[in-house]
């Protein structure tokens, strides 16, 4: 079995939860996931990842929202998101990715 792509996310400060009272944008994590999938894809994985989440409400959170499994081996909040899940992320949001540097 091949190794999943790894990815990690963080939130923007205007859309962090912990610094601000109301986010500015809604489903940036999934967007983000379904780069990830796709990103996942092309190097070979079939859009199966794995990633750490910040603390264990966001981990919950990506096992509720998700599909993701808790795997904790390298990380108390590592999770994968398998092929199947990290396909559906990919069909369910929409996503623009360029390698352009802004």
């Amino acid at each position: 079995m091949q190794a999943a792509f790894v990815s990690w996310m963080v939130a923007a400060p205007h859309n962090n939860l912990q610094i601000v009272e109301q986010k500015k944008y809604l489903g940036v994590g999934g967007h983000l996931f379904a780069i990830a999938a796709a990103k996942s894809e092309e190097y070979g994985y079939n859009c199966e990842m794995t990633g750490f989440a910040a603390n264990e409400t966001l981990e919950k959170h990506y096992v509720e929202n998700f599909d993701a499994i808790r795997i904790h081996m390298l990380h108390p909040y590592q999770i994968l998101i398998p092929e199947e899940a990290g396909k559906r992320i990919k069909e369910i949001y929409t996503y623009e990715w360029t390698d352009d540097e802004l």
